[in-house]
């Protein structure tokens, strides 16, 4: 159970941080998306890229969920379908994350 969570969009971060969707760098002076929280008492913040941090909100809305069941993509096992889905709706971060995109069949 989330005792508290806050989150916020940050305009330009003062420093670098470590992305927690796709594991990459979020640059100094760039946009992110920062969230803060205490869960079962232990303290928690993360940063995200702006469209690591929309691609999991849309995944989570499209499966339902949220919680504890909320998609860290850096971590999620890649057998289950929902690289299509990402490479589909956010790009940016299929890339980030390594995913090929799928080659169109040709027919002969």
């Amino acid at each position: 159970m989330t005792d508290f969570h806050s989150e916020r969009a940050i305009k330009s971060t003062r420093k670098q941080h470590r992305c927690e969707q796709c594991g990459r760098a979020i640059e100094g002076a760039s946009p992110a998306h920062y969230a803060f929280g205490i869960y079962e008492g232990d303290t928690y913040s993360t940063h995200t890229h702006v469209e690591c941090h929309a691609a999991a909100r849309g995944y989570a809305e499209l499966t339902g969920s949220w919680g504890e069941d909320y998609p860290w993509f850096q971590h999620m096992d890649r057998d289950i379908d929902w690289t299509g889905w990402l490479l589909e709706h956010h790009p940016i971060v299929a890339e980030r994350l390594n995913i090929p995109p799928v080659e169109d069949e040709v027919e002969a």
